[in-house]
């Protein structure tokens, strides 16, 4: 009943953003903003729905137009570009989509500056991108660049420094350098007991997974060490009997 509920709404998406297309199109002509906007809403729509081949060639009809119409540098472009690029993943064409994210990359440090949010995402996006091709080492270069960014743009506790850390530590594991991907643990771990305090759990959940870490990067004296700091922490803050807890003494003997 709620999968033939979702594809009634999601029938019903696609049919209003058609009328939208179709109504700027009367209004505005076909190469307004608001037009082309309106298209790439319908591509999206046509994703939703499944017809991915359908979202890929309006979606490269509405950059052809979009370029033309507003040239290359719009915002707009820019945008339908970045959505090609997604639409491209999710069709398997790999070299295509991390082509136009290399596109947009350039050309927003190019109008935006390198430090313009819409560059720091295009930076972060094309890293990523690099690790799920298993180009690792350019993605653990980029992703570097993108984690410097956001320590000095916005601080080393900022939501987006916090996550730009954790896909850095994620594409050093990936790469085997699980020295490197510690030592930003490690100062996770740091961050959150200034922080937040000993006795938060976001700092036991950081002690918890850096005592993981040291165990698979072979430290197992100071994996040990961290887990028995673990278990006494959700002891004392959960009690003995806690999921977590127990959780942390099976991990703990089967150290």
């Amino acid at each position: 009943m709620e999968d033939e509920q979702g594809q009634k709404r999601t029938y019903e998406t696609v049919r209003i953003e058609e009328e939208m297309v179709a109504n700027n199109e009367r209004t505005y002509g076909p190469d307004h903003p608001a037009t082309l906007s309106a298209r790439t809403d319908l591509a999206y729509a046509y994703w939703t729905d499944g017809r991915l081949d359908e979202a890929i060639a309006l979606e490269e009809e509405v950059l052809a137009d979009s370029e033309r119409a507003l040239g290359p540098d719009d915002p707009v472009t820019l945008t339908v570009r970045s959505n090609l690029a997604s639409s491209y993943w999710s069709a398997g064409r790999t070299d295509e989509a991390i082509a136009i994210e290399e596109e947009v990359l350039a050309d927003s440090e190019r109008v935006n500056g390198p430090d313009h949010t819409t560059t720091l995402t295009a930076r972060s996006n094309l890293a990523l991108s690099y690790h799920q091709a298993g180009r690792a080492d350019e993605g653990i270069v980029l992703q570097e660049q993108v984690l410097a960014d956001s320590e000095r743009l916005f601080g080393s506790n900022h939501e987006e420094t916090e996550s730009a850390r954790e896909t850095m530590v994620s594409a050093y594991w990936s790469a085997g350098r699980s020295n490197e991907a510690v030592a930003i643990e490690e100062q996770m771990l740091a961050e959150s007991e200034r922080r937040l305090g000993d006795d938060d759990l976001n700092t036991v959940t950081a002690r918890s997974n850096l005592a993981t870490s040291y165990r698979s990067a072979g430290r197992l004296d100071e994996a040990r060490v961290m887990q028995e700091r673990v278990v006494s922490d959700t002891e004392r803050l959960l009690g003995p009997e806690h999921p977590a807890t127990v959780a942390a003494k099976r991990t703990l003997a089967n150290n």
